[in-house]
């Protein structure tokens, strides 16, 4: 994908390993005006003065191992990328059997998480998106339409229509999942809400 993994682009040899790890205990035994005037010397500038002792020697350890070694892989400082977004949300999961409801026109439409996908109106879709498309007619986020996603839910009126019907039984969770979790997914091999 990427390249290859940060370790294998540039071969390490014993003696750099050696010295290596004898300048990381050499910046573990500073104090802290050394690692500030060692930290001017490798950075090209001051360090901030709310920055520890720990944190500086933890800086500049790290950045003498990604002088030495190489470095991330370009292809997970990318993945590292998008996970740090702003408003990035992590992925939920719905413990199979768990039904979510959302009213549309009037109608209520309840969606069973079934295992590798979701079951509504007695077919199994792969996806949110396509029972989104088949409900309105239009493209959708799957997870938008069902107000799975904080932000961007369903309006208040329906949020509350939604809450009393899933009140009635209370094994229908209030918020869920974007992607049912399988057997397989599970480190237990035990299908369930893990998170």
């Amino acid at each position: 994908m990427g390249g290859e993994p940060a370790l294998n682009r540039r071969p390490t040899s014993p003696s750099a390993v050696e010295n290596l790890d004898a300048e990381l205990d050499r910046i573990a035994a500073l104090n802290i005006d050394r690692l500030r005037a060692l930290w001017r010397e490798t950075m090209r500038r001051p360090a901030l003065d709310a920055l520890s002792k720990d944190l500086l020697a933890r800086a500049l350890a790290y950045r003498l191992q990604e002088q030495s070694l190489s470095g991330l892989d370009p292809h997970l400082c990318r993945l590292l990328a998008t996970l740090a977004r702003p408003g990035a949300e992590p992925i939920r999961h719905l413990k199979i059997g768990s039904v979510i409801v959302r009213e549309h026109e009037g109608e209520i439409h309840e969606v069973m998480v079934a295992p590798g996908g979701f079951c509504w109106a007695g077919q199994t879709y792969s996806s949110l998106s396509a029972i989104a498309r088949k409900i309105t007619g239009v493209s959708w986020n799957g997870p938008r339409f069902f107000g799975l996603r904080e932000k961007d839910g369903p309006a208040q009126a329906e949020k509350e229509a939604v809450l009393k019907i899933a009140m009635k039984d209370e094994r229908r969770p209030r918020r869920g999942a974007v992607r049912p979790r399988l057997k397989e997914d599970s480190p237990n091999g035990v299908a369930g809400d893990h998170g």
